[in-house]
């Protein structure tokens, strides 16, 4: 029992041992079948790749054929039309006659002892050339004579092709390509369409009509416009033909006295004349001018006429320029008159008096020391150190364009006037160096002359007046110190010793923020003129003893 138990044992050992070795096979088995599905995958992937790659050559390649064919089959075709051309040439020229038929009945008469065919040959190579090159495009047939020399061009050597004329290469060009000449041809002879209109040609609307409806609306306006032409002349002939309105009779008589008496309306040259004295009697208020303009004739011969009374009367009738009243020029001539005849200019106390008060020339850039605007205003009287004496007349105030006026270095007296405040472009005051006196209008000339920006005032010992933090913002400014209130004076630093900057200066930075780039304080005097220079032989063009007559008596008010 134990021996067979023991054969068991191994028996069912050995038994286990044969399955174990068989599961191990299968699963190797299974495992080779997986790796090789795996590769047989992949190699199938792979192909496929190549195969569509393949495909897409082959692809190609047919496309590239099918290209290459379709090329050669036209090349084909034009090089049968091109033998085609060359046959016809060579069977004309074989058989002795032209390209073409135009030398038909010179070639069908020849005879074979020519050596070139039979006639009935000749005939039959001349019917091959006619119907060869009539269907050459481009042919045209041309019919020449026999034996004229066109005829002998083709015909002489024996009808050696050597001989025949040389064709242009334009010509050789469209008949070795006859497709491209034929398109051409087509393109040169396609009518050419406005842009515009070209929808009108392909369908026949032009924008949202059509072009029977185009049409019709263009009838209608052509039509509208000759009815209305057509009326406009019927009616304008009918009013012609009408006859005129009668105007009804008036209600009531004329009265035989006028209801209105007639007013003194002055003249053109008397209006002139009138309005003239207005405007010479608003420049000089402290004067009396006589109430009519005629009272003023014979002024200039009045030893006890004013020099106001002496100017008017040249303005008025002496003066040959004959200005406007309403002309600014008019005052201001009037206004000059009476600065030459009330400041010594009559006298010839003058230094240069040059052209003053001459009738026939204009004040601007004539008259010395004047200059003007291009609209002829006076911008400028310069008459610096030329003995001008007598006190500033009022009419200075009459030029509303005056820039600079320069009176230094003269003998003038009397007071500054505060009319000169009116001069509101006035840029440029210079008055130094003369013999003025009483107070300077600070407050007058500053309120008017807003582009004041130059004041010297120095060296006029009588002087005075008290200078304003209005005047802190010119450019220049010259006094004499000693003669103004509050007196400036130069300021001390806390060392002592006196500086450059006056309290005037002081002042206006502390109540302005700035002061005059240029100020300067004069502590002399001025130097008086007390004696006339020796004025210069003829100075002006107006007689002597005329001009000695327009001086006049200054009045006590001025």
């Amino acid at each position: 029992m134990v021996k067979n138990y023991d054969f068991d044992e191994e028996s069912s050992s050995s038994s286990s041992s044969s399955e174990n070795g068989s599961d191990i096979e299968q699963q190797r088995s299974s495992n080779e079948q997986r790796r090789s599905s795996k590769s047989n995958t992949k190699k199938k992937k792979k192909k496929s790749i190549e195969d569509a790659l393949d495909k897409k050559l082959k692809s190609k390649k047919k496309k590239e054929k099918k290209a290459a064919k379709a090329e050669d089959a036209l090349e084909e075709k034009i090089r049968k039309k091109q033998a085609a051309v060359t046959s016809a040439y060579s069977a004309a020229a074989v058989a002795g006659g032209t390209v073409g038929p135009a030398v038909v009945g010179a070639s069908a008469t020849r005879k074979s002892s020519n050596g070139r065919g039979t006639e009935e040959e000749i005939s039959m190579g001349v019917a091959a050339v006619r119907s060869a090159t009539k269907r050459v495009p481009g042919y045209e047939e041309v019919k020449v004579e026999e034996g004229s020399e066109a005829g002998e061009l083709f015909t002489r050597g024996g009808g050696d092709v050597r001989n025949r004329p040389k064709i242009k290469p334009s010509e050789q060009t469209k008949q070795l390509d006859p497709l491209r000449a034929a398109e051409e041809a087509k393109k040169k002879n396609a009518k050419q369409v406005n842009k515009r209109f070209a929808d009108l040609h392909e369908n026949g609307a032009w924008g949202g009509l059509s072009k029977w409806e185009k049409y019709g609306l263009c009838t209608l306006a052509l039509g509208a416009i000759g009815a209305a032409i057509g009326l406009g002349i019927t009616f304008s002939k009918s009013d012609e033909s009408a006859p005129p309105e009668q105007t009804p009779q008036p209600t009531l008589s004329p009265t035989d006295v006028p209801t209105v008496s007639p007013t003194n309306s002055p003249t053109t040259s008397t209006n002139r004349e009138t309005r003239g004295l207005e405007l010479m009697t608003d420049a000089s208020p402290v004067l009396s001018l006589p109430s009519t303009p005629e009272e003023l004739r014979g002024a200039k011969s009045n030893p006890d006429s004013t020099p106001q009374e002496i100017a008017g009367e040249f303005v008025l009738y002496d003066d040959e320029l004959r200005i406007p009243a309403e002309d600014p020029r008019f005052i201001e001539r009037y206004a000059l008159s009476v600065l030459y005849l009330s400041n010594g200019g009559c006298a010839e106390e003058w230094i240069d008096s040059t052209n003053w008060m001459s009738p026939s020339l204009d004040h601007c850039d004539n008259w010395f020391g004047v200059k003007c605007t291009l609209q002829g205003r006076v911008e400028e009287i310069i008459l610096k150190q030329n003995f001008v004496s007598g006190k500033v007349p009022i009419e200075l105030s009459q030029f509303g364009e005056l820039r600079a006026l320069d009176l230094s270095g003269n003998a003038m007296t009397g007071e500054v006037p505060g009319d000169l405040g009116g001069l509101y472009k006035l840029f440029s005051l210079q008055l130094q160096n003369n013999m003025l006196t009483g107070e300077f209008p600070f407050d007058e000339l500053r309120e008017g002359a807003i582009a004041l920006d130059t004041l010297w005032i120095q060296e006029n010992g009588g002087l005075s007046g008290e200078i304003t933090e209005a005047y802190c913002t010119l450019s220049s400014i010259t006094l004499d110190c000693a003669n103004f209130e509050p007196q400036p004076t130069y300021v001390v630093d806390d060392t002592g010793v006196e500086t450059t900057t006056t309290t005037f200066e002081q002042n206006c930075d502390t109540a302005v923020g700035t002061h005059p780039r240029e100020y300067t304080c004069n502590f002399g005097t001025g130097v008086k003129i007390t004696v006339a220079p020796t004025p210069t032989p003829g100075g002006g063009d107006i007689p002597t003893l005329v001009r000695d007559t327009y001086c006049g008596v200054p009045s006590v008010a001025a």
